[in-house]
């Protein structure tokens, strides 16, 4: 992002954090997480698989951040909002 931005990294950080609210690291997590959310919620992937495909290659660390996001662990949003969303499907 620093490169396409073409300024140098400190004034791309401190104006994308003003415009954002969010570093850039954070947003990106953010985005990963918000991903995994919908796979989680739609999909029967195992949390590994999941983590793979949003961007983290150690499934540790992203259990552990999305649990600090989200408040709860992958397995238990999958849980809670997968069912929630198959039942109102079945109501649509």
């Amino acid at each position: 992002m620093v490169e396409m931005s073409l300024l140098p990294e400190r004034s791309f950080k401190r104006r994308f954090t003003q415009a954002t609210g969010f570093t850039p690291l954070e947003y990106v997590h953010a985005l990963r997480v918000e991903e995994a959310k919908q796979l989680l919620e739609t999909t029967d992937l195992s949390i590994d698989a999941v983590a793979g495909e949003v961007g983290y290659e150690d499934s540790s660390f992203f259990r552990r951040l999305f649990r600090r996001r989200v408040g709860l662990s992958p397995q238990a949003y999958r849980l809670r909002f997968s069912a929630f969303r198959r039942a109102l499907a079945d109501v649509g």
